[in-house]
């Protein structure tokens, strides 16, 4: 669900002709893992009966465990496959949440990546950006 900084974000970066541009790599902290929010059917979810809903809905979320309440008093969880080494133990059968990540929707939501996590998002012109930049340069066109 986009908030309404992330709609400014949004609108700033069609504006502007920028982009999020995502970089980095894992740094296997396993922060991705813990303090996380879901949402299901585009609503953060807030009570248990909400995410016992959307386990029956997708079992697959069944490893997640509720860990407590965010300062808007949304759910947040803490994936219960997480290994000591900050590995996930059942890695080929992650939900689509986790192979996402992470997602530049992510700042659209007023979230943001882990502290440490080892990737960043910016904003920048995609290379098509630069690339018509350049043929306009050297009169060019497309």
């Amino acid at each position: 669900m986009i908030s309404l900084a992330g709609w400014w974000r949004h609108l700033r970066l069609r504006l502007t002709g920028k982009e999020l541009i995502l970089t980095g790599k894992c740094r296997q902290c396993g922060a991705c893992c813990r303090r996380l929010q879901l949402e299901q059917g585009r609503r953060w979810l807030r009570s248990r009966r909400a995410f016992k809903r959307l386990v029956n809905d997708h079992p697959e979320f069944d490893r997640f465990e509720i860990c407590g309440r965010d300062s808007q008093g949304l759910l947040v969880f803490n994936c219960s496959l997480l290994g000591d080494d900050n590995r996930c133990r059942d890695y080929d059968h992650r939900p689509q949440l986790c192979r996402d990540f992470p997602h530049k929707g992510i700042f659209f939501c007023g979230g943001a990546l882990p502290p440490g996590c080892g990737y960043t998002l910016t904003e920048g012109l995609s290379f098509e950006a630069h690339l018509r930049k350049a043929r306009k340069k050297n009169g060019s066109h497309p």
